[in-house]
């Protein structure tokens, strides 16, 4: 029986498509390790990249500290800074995530999903001196006019400062789903295998050294991680997520690609999953748990390439607050028109802390943008919210 020819390119693609990309990004790996040395290693004053994550659907602040239900986020608010009583002041995820990347506290409607009128946090990013478009990104669990959050539409900034954008099915499954539908995508690699194909091509290329250009880095162990990524960006599974938060998982994973390839300056990431809670408690609880599963391997990610490992800070928040307990129903309402019910939770964890922080006042989603261009050295400087600066270093 002969076999289809979906079926008979999706082993070989697997190959051609990791040595091609593997030739084409090599460049995006880093020139040399980190040389390890004695004794402890000072971590930076300041971080040289800022993970952004945007808790978007209306998340409890005690749920991002619940270690049982949210153990990655949890360890961070242990081991970082935590602001537990940051005011929402938003109507929907739309109003809070312009509220959060801009920097201002302007009245929105969300339901209209209106480009900002005001910069974002990626323009602001995007005035520092070479930080490149692919430098700065931005990756939302869908699509459409949620991309509208990435730049906004000032005369001064707008489109000519906007960052790269991707979402959902990620940065190279869209350009490649054409290509793809016919081919077939290719299988995942185990990871036992990787240590073999290593070997692999370190015997291939000292065997090859008489005619390989020095200049050519392909095979080296160095660009490894830049294939993984690309590889599990396009597998099979890339487009069949069938858990609890499929548009969430889809964007992690464009994160991770977007990590592994590029080392953004700033990597925003927005989901928004956990809107389930409307219809189903137990959904709700899902969805934050695989969420944090998602944070620890973007966390692990981060932490294990040389040129971001201990240089990055992760920045956590909730949009909006939800209802103290789910009603008859099991469902999580959105959080009453209180006070109480509007503060949210925030989670700064990484280089650039004070040791002995000092936070007064009242706090605001629109402090978060001018806080992170505190981090990264920029001016916002048509924020108004207010930076954090008690509990970060002196610049």
């Amino acid at each position: 029986m002969r076999s289809s020819p979906l079926i008979r390119w999706s082993l070989p693609l697997a190959g051609v498509l990791g040595l091609c990309l593997l030739l084409v990004f090599s460049a995006a790996a880093p020139s040399s390790l980190a040389r390890g040395g004695k004794g402890k290693v000072k971590p930076p004053a300041f971080p040289s990249h800022v993970v952004l994550v945007i808790l978007g659907g209306g998340v409890r602040p005690a749920d991002m500290q619940d270690k049982t239900l949210m153990p990655t986020l949890a360890a961070m608010f242990d081991e970082g800074r935590s602001v537990t009583k940051v005011e929402s002041g938003a109507t929907d995820a739309y109003a809070a995530a312009t509220r959060i990347l801009t920097g201002r506290a302007d009245a929105i409607d969300g339901a209209a999903k209106p480009r900002p009128a005001w910069p974002t946090l990626c323009e602001y990013v995007r005035t520092r001196e070479g930080v490149g478009e692919k430098r700065c990104w931005f990756v939302s669990f869908d699509g459409g006019d949620r991309l509208h959050l990435a730049h906004s539409s000032h005369a001064q900034y707008g489109a000519v400062l906007a960052p790269s954008v991707t979402y959902g099915q990620g940065p190279f499954a869209q350009p490649l789903e054409s290509f793809l539908d016919i081919l077939g995508r290719p299988l995942p690699i185990e990871p036992a295998a990787w240590k073999q194909l290593r070997r692999l091509r370190l015997i291939s290329r000292h065997a090859a050294s008489v005619w390989l250009p020095r200049e050519v880095d392909a095979g080296l162990p160095r660009a490894e991680g830049v294939e993984r990524a690309l590889l599990r960006e396009l597998d099979r599974k890339a487009l069949l997520n069938r858990g609890p938060n499929p548009r969430d998982e889809e964007a992690v994973r464009a994160a991770l690609t977007v990590l592994a390839v590029h080392r953004p300056v700033l990597t925003v990431l927005l989901l928004g999953e956990a809107e389930q809670a409307q219809a189903s408690y137990d959904s709700y609880r899902a969805v934050l748990a695989a969420n944090d599963r998602g944070l620890k391997r973007i966390q692990a990610a981060v932490a294990a390439d040389p040129a971001m490992g201990g240089k990055t800070t992760f920045v956590v928040v909730a949009d909006r607050s939800r209802a103290e307990k789910p009603d008859a129903n099991g469902r999580l309402a959105e959080a009453p028109a209180s006070k109480q019910g509007r503060v949210v939770g925030v989670v700064i964890h990484g280089p650039g802390l004070a040791r002995r922080p000092r936070l007064q006042g009242p706090r605001s989603l629109a402090d978060l943008c001018p806080t992170i261009g505190h981090l990264l050295g920029v001016e916002t400087p048509h924020a108004t919210g207010t930076a954090w600066v008690g509990l970060l270093n002196s610049r």
